[in-house]
């Protein structure tokens, strides 16, 4: 009876929270736009299901399939998603091959995720659970037909890829009762889900909530654009999220190095300009960090040089063998300059350095 009571209230508090993601998608805050439905996430799993305890020794693992669909809305509850489980498994039995157990389950409750970085995010769930059981004896010819409450939990992590795709993979835990013994199955997964929103998410719709959900959101538009090198679509999200929040330390940072990054580029190009090209290098390099012209420059003039590179290695040695340390030390970092994975440089550099600073020590 306790346990009947504990999955009714599982039950009750997973259609509950599962009722608040997908109607609360409906809201809207103050003047924000958001997506009517919020998200909605339909994915397929597979894997490899174990029976433990009292079952153990009757059963043998074999796979289970499924699939999921998720509901939530990020902006009024972040890192939550009611989430609908359906899936069967079939366990071989251990005395005969040709009898079986077999259940089809449908498992729903709240699904909790957190971003631990941008592509790996990491869940954990409960849910209440219906299953149909079937057990086949093949020597008696009996069939045993039943529908069993239990619960089911799971956790493991997501890995956003694009275009709404997300892989996942994790571990599943349920529990029900067969004859008043408890079935405890164990499941390893992996799987694939599609987002029907993301293209709404990545458009820059913003979300309704508090403050924080707002920051987040401001904080992940700025940081798609910095990755598609869209420098202006991300200096004015991190400009949202300083004007919520003046002290937020990761957007005055990054705004920070996107306007260091656009002074460097202009003192890069009028280097270049002038075909100072070897100073121009190292600013060019400081400034593709943020932004992909200067990355472009910088190629350019490392095309342009290239021809000098076979000069430079000849000359980097002649000078290490004749104990002009210290030239050899420029003529190696110029080199490196051009081609930074040039093996004459990266040989030669070191050396120079270490024979060098042994110099200055015993004057």
């Amino acid at each position: 009876m306790k346990i009947m009571s504990t999955i009714r209230i599982h039950i009750i508090l997973s259609c509950a929270l599962m009722a608040i993601a997908v109607f609360s998608a409906e809201s809207v805050h103050g003047e924000d736009k958001q997506s009517p439905l919020g998200d909605i996430i339909i994915g397929a799993k597979a894997g490899y299901s174990m029976i433990e305890g009292h079952y153990k020794s009757r059963f043998k693992g074999s796979y289970t399939v499924g699939g999921t669909l998720s509901f939530g809305n990020r902006g009024i509850v972040p890192y939550l998603t009611g989430e609908l489980d359906l899936f069967y498994s079939r366990y071989p039995m251990r005395e005969s091959g040709r009898s079986y157990l077999e259940t089809v389950s449908l498992a729903g409750g709240p699904l909790f995720y957190y971003p631990i970085v941008t592509h790996f995010q990491a869940y954990l769930g409960a849910s209440a659970m219906g299953s149909y059981v079937h057990l086949f004896a093949s020597r008696s010819r009996q069939n045993v037909k039943s529908l069993k409450p239990g619960l089911l939990a799971k956790a493991g992590f997501f890995f956003p890829i694009k275009s709404g795709f997300r892989i996942r993979a994790g571990a599943e835990y349920s529990l029900q009762y067969l004859s008043g013994k408890p079935l405890h199955g164990i499941n390893v997964i992996g799987g694939v889900s599609y987002n029907f929103n993301a293209e709404e998410a990545e458009s820059g719709v913003v979300p309704a909530g508090d403050t924080a959900a707002r920051i987040d959101w401001y904080l992940t538009l700025a940081g798609n654009a910095l990755r598609k090198g869209k420098t202006d679509e991300a200096k004015e999200n991190y400009g949202k999220v300083l004007a919520l929040d003046g002290t937020n330390r990761d957007a005055r940072d990054q705004l920070a190095g996107i306007r260091k990054a656009e002074g460097d580029y202009e003192t890069g190009m009028k280097l270049a300009r002038d075909k100072r090209y070897y100073e121009a290098l190292p600013v060019l390099d400081s400034a593709g960090k943020y932004l992909p012209a200067a990355r472009e420059e910088q190629e350019k003039i490392r095309k342009r040089l290239s021809a000098d590179t076979a000069l430079l290695e000849k000359q980097g040695i002649e000078l290490y063998e004749k104990g002009d340390y210290r030239g050899c030390i420029n003529v190696m970092n110029r080199l490196l300059l051009i081609d930074p994975k040039n093996r004459v440089g990266l040989i030669y550099l070191p050396r120079a350095v270490k024979r060098q600073g042994a110099l200055e020590r015993l004057r």
